[in-house]
């Protein structure tokens, strides 16, 4: 067997050896295979083998042995290079160690291999490894009030910036992550995507918010200005882009004169405070 994953480990029985019936099938069932994971996702997992795979060349170790001893000295040396090429080269994240770990256990799944991850020459590396060299995730500086009023305040006045004021009112409002925000539909089982709807009342709002565990309703009241207030904003963003059904945060077209049916994704909400933090200084 080579280094190499051939899309041939799919293929017909022996029994069946000769039946041209199940050819197309076969090629079928090779391209499903090739789809089971992301083309990037593919890539990234290419170059873990190519990376481990060049490190067992170099220290006379056979790759394809899945030997959990040699893979927590692989670890280890990710961790703390100590000689040859990797003298030079920085060690590297937990994270990205983890991943090199996923990585290579998805190779050797597709070779009939088996990368037991709790082993004990790997899972206790892989532990000492996180107690010394793992870092706190860097804490994000809270936004505040003030800070979002000055953030609406530079948006334009069209379907673009009605849009986007009334997603920065309602995530701060209710606290919502950002999949929550764009998970919202107007009204109840709407869309099969759906994270959830959004009750308006006189006196205020109730947000249903699909959750991991279950359901969970965020109440929102109406803002003590027009200006500034969420329910407010959310209305005129549905008047004025004339959704009466469906997710309520769209993309607007370039001209910005109405909207498209397609949802807005998280990132477009990351994007947008990022760029009005910046815009407000």
């Amino acid at each position: 067997m080579t280094d190499d994953i051939k899309e041939t480990n799919i293929q017909v029985p022996d029994s069946l050896v000769g039946s041209g019936a199940l050819d197309k099938l076969v090629d079928k069932a090779r391209d499903y295979a090739s789809k089971s994971t992301a083309d990037n996702t593919n890539l990234a997992y290419k170059k873990d083998w190519d990376h481990f795979a060049s490190w067992c060349r170099r220290k006379g170790a056979d790759p394809l042995a899945c030997d959990p001893q040699i893979i927590g000295l692989y670890i280890t040396d990710l961790a703390a290079p100590s000689d040859g090429t990797f003298s030079t080269s920085p060690p590297l994240a937990v994270s990205t160690i983890e991943r090199r770990l996923s990585g290579l256990a998805w190779n050797f799944k597709q070779r009939g291999l088996h990368l037991d991850r709790q082993d004990r020459h790997i899972a206790t590396v892989l532990a000492g490894i996180r107690r010394e060299h793992a870092k706190p995730p860097v804490q994000k500086e809270a936004l505040f009030a003030d800070d979002i009023i000055e953030m609406i305040s530079i948006l334009p006045f069209d379907l673009r910036g009605m849009r986007d004021k009334a997603i920065l009112l309602i995530g701060y409002a209710g606290g919502l992550r950002r999949s929550e925000i764009v998970g919202l539909d107007v009204g109840k089982d709407e869309t099969e995507d759906s994270g959830g709807w959004i009750n308006i009342l006189d006196e205020g709002a109730v947000i249903w918010i699909r959750g991991k565990t279950g359901w969970r309703d965020v109440e929102i009241g109406r803002g003590s200005t027009i200006s500034t207030c969420p329910l407010h904003a959310l209305e005129q963003w549905l008047h004025y882009s004339k959704i009466v059904h469906g997710p309520i945060f769209r993309a607007v077209t370039r001209d910005h004169s109405s909207v498209t049916a397609n949802r807005l994704s998280d990132k477009h909400v990351s994007r947008l405070i990022k760029k009005c933090i910046l815009d407000a200084g």
